[in-house]
């Protein structure tokens, strides 16, 4: 079958992709943004960039679709996501007339019995919009999924890991099946070959109901940390909003729209689904044991990517997504030119601007016995993978194109910067330059912010220096 996955990059998107090709499917895959890098460039997946609210670039894809599945939500995307998600579903809806599409498998949530908050209502009616159309639609609600990346799952984890006593309103004690990455991947993909499913709602939960306090007291105690939590009656849920879009590292509205739901009881009932597609549901305890599992993974892509163990310094309690500060400068030089300089970076050249707060972070790590100021390189003639720049240490590069470099000085959390180049013509690019944090606990919180002021005003000055030597 021909199937395009509408979201394919997102946290259940990256784990469906490569069953539904493990089951023998042709499978398209889009994104909203075309530089994010794939979670698996060897599986043979034609990639498109689709602009939900762009009814032509949908159409695009559609040639020879016979399936789509949509998971596309717009929560990272500010106060009027709702309005962006369901004029997204309208075009999604225009765009399948007269095509080969005969199904669209959506991937919503568990609601309560009168959804109020702005996120629940959103996904309700996003549902509602794609069953207007005369193609069938089969819609799976899911309560929290268990998974590295799930924004309410990470939540969770930061809260663990970043502060040992949390305050928190009563809503904390309101229940919710959660349900294991892997479990809900084995119904999408099911589903693919069950046309009677067509026109259908379905729950997809876990086998036990629990409160979040209870959820978050039994990840500490796997995670090896303690965690108090005080439910105070009368704290407002605005409270812990704010106080949550400090310490998680979670994109902060992403983390907002979902919290404003925290006192809405959910309803569901998975049998009819489980009658459907029988298997066994993994308790909480055994979706965390294989987040922690998936987690030990030794390999890593080239790019810079949320989650990656190998930037986490293989620590499941440091955040999984990464706190980033960026500068991006057009160029008035080539490509290679700008790599000539690059490729002076650290040793006696060191980094072309501000060297001498470089020069204090490293005594710093000195201080504490850290290798910040142990000076050079492995190789004064090119960077190559896996080599030393002064206490950094080469992860990727791709010439004239991409450095990905480790943070090497000692820091509660893991981090790197990577340097991108993408050409706009023969004598003229773009240099972006990033900084990345994954924090370990409150204290990697705290580094990040102290030193966020500091990170804008070195990268500015970083690539404006850059850009004057490569002219």
């Amino acid at each position: 079958m021909n199937i395009l996955v509408i979201g394919a990059l997102g946290t259940v998107g990256r784990h469906l992709v490569p069953q539904l090709v493990a089951q023998g499917h042709q499978v398209r895959i889009s994104s909203r943004n075309p530089d994010k890098p794939s979670p698996w460039p060897n599986l043979p997946c034609s990639r498109f960039t689709l602009d939900l609210l762009d009814v032509y670039s949908i159409s695009k894809a559609l040639d020879g679709i016979e399936l789509i599945y949509y998971m596309m939500h717009g929560m990272s995307d500010g106060e009027l996501y709702s309005e962006v998600e369901q004029q997204a579903a309208r075009n999604l809806v225009a765009a399948v007339q007269g095509t080969q599409v005969t199904r669209i498998i959506y991937l919503g949530s568990l609601v309560s019995g009168n959804p109020h908050s702005e996120h629940m209502k959103s996904r309700v009616a996003t549902g509602h919009i794609l069953a207007s159309s005369a193609i069938p639609v089969t819609e799976l609600r899911a309560g929290i999924i268990v998974a590295p990346g799930s924004a309410a799952f990470e939540v969770m984890r930061d809260v663990v890991g970043h502060i040992p006593v949390f305050f928190s309103p009563t809503s904390i004690k309101t229940l919710a099946p959660p349900i294991a990455i892997k479990n809900v991947v084995y119904y999408l993909a099911a589903l693919a070959s069950l046309p009677e499913s067509a026109g259908k709602i379905y729950d997809a939960i876990g086998p036990d109901w629990l409160s979040y306090q209870q959820m978050m007291q039994r990840l500490a105690k796997r995670l090896g940390k303690p965690c108090h939590i005080f439910a105070i009656p009368g704290l407002p849920i605005s409270w812990t909003q704010r106080v949550l879009g400090i310490i998680t590292s979670v994109p902060k509205s992403l983390a907002q729209a979902l919290l404003a739901g925290l006192d809405e009881p959910l309803q569901g009932n998975g049998k009819s689904l489980q009658s459907l597609i029988p298997q066994p549901l993994l308790n909480f305890e055994q979706a965390i044991d294989e987040v922690l599992q998936t987690e030990k993974i030794t390999v890593y892509p080239k790019e810079w990517q949320d989650g990656v163990p190998e930037f986490r310094n293989f620590s499941s309690l440091h955040g999984f997504y990464a706190k980033k500060a960026s500068h991006r400068l057009e160029i008035n030089a080539s490509c290679a030119d700008v790599w000539r300089v690059l490729n002076l970076l650290g040793g006696e050249h060191r980094y072309f601007y501000g060297d001498f707060l470089w020069a204090m972070r490293e005594w710093i790590d000195h201080i504490f016995a850290g290798q910040g100021r142990n000076h050079g390189r492995d190789s004064k003639e090119a960077l190559i993978e896996g080599e030393r720049v002064d206490s950094w240490r080469i992860l990727s590069v791709i010439h004239e194109r991409l450095l990905v470099m480790k943070f090497g000085m000692k820091a509660p959390g893991g981090g790197g910067m990577q340097i991108r180049l993408t050409p706009l013509s023969e004598e003229r690019c773009v240099l972006q330059i990033d900084l990345l944090w994954h924090p370990a606990g409150f204290l990697g919180l705290v580094y990040w912010y102290f030193f966020a002021p500091w990170h804008r005003l070195l990268l500015n000055g970083m690539a404006n220096s850059i850009a004057k030597l490569a002219k």
